[in-house]
């Protein structure tokens, strides 16, 4: 409808222009008009095709410059903020991530992140919890930003994506204790409006950036939705560096 009334006022423009400001079309007038227009569509449909792709190519073009500068808000909010960290914590290249215990693409893409990081050296991976998959998720989530706050996230995170533990309490729990937490402490920590806050601004940039599920990586410039291959990954952050030093 609403591409229709832009399509029908850019039709209806040289004519309108030719009447007096002051004068009213009258409805029999109207209905000419609109008429004509409805003779001229239905003869030329290729000028509805045009101005529909014209439209979506805006829209499209749009929807990625915001897409852009919010990328570039959160660039800056990451560089300062106290999400968890993991990989190179002074690496110059920096993926974010959001991700969920509960999620098993974000299991599943986890070796692929970890060997990048294992094999480049310079990858910071700043983690932002995004607990969609229920309470088990969200308990998760609060114990590894309390697991953060005991300098401890990275062997808790890598300890829940590759042992198998149910995304339950005892298993969160028992997982904490492995990796050696304070565990009343985190427990703690894990009601603290820190960490409340934390997870609110996790769900705004996700909702910002249109990320529905995940894993969702940030790299470069480039927002990327769900799992993705180890070499995929490699040349997002290649494209990234490039883009840095011009």
């Amino acid at each position: 409808m609403k591409l229709k009334t832009h399509l029908l006022a850019a039709l209806l423009a040289p004519v309108l222009s030719v009447q007096p400001a002051s004068a009213a079309l009258t409805p029999e007038q109207k209905q000419e008009i609109e008429q004509l227009v409805a003779d001229y569509l239905q003869q030329n449909p290729e000028v509805v095709i045009n101005a529909i792709q014209a439209w979506r190519q805006q829209q499209e073009a749009a929807e990625a410059e915001l897409l852009k500068q919010t990328i570039g808000e959160l660039r800056k909010e990451v560089e300062h903020a106290g999400s968890p960290v993991w990989g190179n914590p002074k690496g110059k290249t920096v993926i974010v991530e959001f991700s969920d215990y509960n999620c098993p693409y974000c299991k599943r893409v986890f070796p692929e992140v970890a060997k990048l990081v294992e094999d480049d050296g310079d990858i910071r991976i700043v983690m932002k919890e995004l607990p969609v998959l229920g309470p088990g998720s969200e308990y998760a989530a609060k114990a590894a930003l309390a697991a953060n706050k005991q300098g401890k996230y990275e062997a808790f995170h890598k300890l829940m994506m590759t042992s198998g533990a149910r995304v339950s309490r005892d298993g969160v729990n028992a997982v904490a204790r492995k990796a050696g937490l304070d565990l009343e402490r985190m427990k703690k920590d894990m009601e603290s409006p820190e960490v409340e806050q934390e997870l609110q601004r996790n769900q705004l940039w996700a909702e910002r950036l249109g990320i529905t599920g995940t894993p969702a990586f940030v790299i470069g410039d480039e927002m990327i939705p769900g799992a993705i291959d180890g070499k995929s990954m490699k040349r997002l952050v290649e494209a990234a560096r490039e883009k840095k030093g011009k």
